[in-house]
């Protein structure tokens, strides 16, 4: 049962963005790479340099060989740096200013927080379950 949307218990598809509108929530999700980025930090249990997660976006982008032994096998030093431009100068401040990750820029870490564990759920409610 839904609660009435004036119970204490309601709460809005963006309660944890304290009242952005979906507009910024979905925004935030449309793109590809920002969607890989939250899903690889989550992998890795909440934390990776920012080179890990270009490497796996660079990896699920070209989809290797899942024989192949290498797991960077067919991805390109470059595609990997191509990947690692747009996340430092695009994605990663995007996400960092809206509170779904933080990052550390001496050490390149990156660690998601709980607005972007909200941003995942959000995604999967709208996709269905994630890979």
């Amino acid at each position: 049962m839904i609660p009435p949307s004036n119970s204490p218990s309601a709460s809005s598809d963006v309660d944890d963005f304290s009242g952005e509108d979906v507009d910024t929530v979905m925004g935030l999700l449309a793109d590809q790479r920002r969607r890989t980025l939250l899903r690889s930090l989550e992998r890795a249990d909440g934390t990776a340099t920012l080179s890990e997660v270009a490497e796996a976006i660079a990896t699920e982008a070209r989809a290797p060989d899942p024989g192949a032994i290498s797991d960077l096998a067919g991805v390109s030093s470059r595609d990997v740096r191509e990947v690692r431009i747009s996340l430092h100068h695009l994605h990663v401040p995007k996400l960092a200013a809206a509170g779904a990750i933080d990052y550390d820029s001496e050490t390149e870490t990156l660690t998601l927080r709980e607005r972007g564990r909200t941003l995942l759920d959000r995604q999967e409610a709208v996709c269905g379950p994630l890979r």
